[in-house]
């Protein structure tokens, strides 16, 4: 069995702590009665979740050979993408532990909002 790293515990107790967080902080916007913050999130979460994938280049070196890259790129030059593209996205996954946080705030706001009330359970 892996061992599970330090850096992945942090982010896993960071992942944690900003879902209490960010969940607990949406609802108590909703209990004073800020209309737009549903609308914040979403744009929020959309901005972090267009800038991770831009940041990430598309993620066009995930599961790229140096063979499957052009021929006009040295085999250096393709090891180094190759590379690059694994230290962007350890570099960047902090990011997710707000994008997740983000949704599931929103997600939890639906199910109280529709799919609760559908299945005849009412939340005071």
């Amino acid at each position: 069995m892996k061992e599970v790293s330090k850096d992945a515990k942090a982010l896993m107790l960071l992942l944690l702590v900003n879902s209490i967080l960010f969940t607990a902080l949406y609802f108590v916007f909703v209990h004073f009665g800020f209309d737009y913050i549903l609308l914040i999130y979403c744009a929020v979460g959309a901005m972090l979740a267009v800038g991770f994938v831009i940041y990430n280049r598309g993620f066009a070196w995930k599961g790229v050979t140096p063979e499957m890259l052009p021929d006009t790129m040295s085999y250096v030059e393709k090891c180094q993408f190759i590379e690059d593209g694994k230290a962007r996205l350890r570099k960047s996954r902090w990011v997710l532990t707000v994008i997740f946080p983000i949704i599931l705030a929103v997600a939890i706001d639906m199910m109280i909002l529709f799919l609760f009330p559908m299945m005849g359970i009412t939340i005071a």
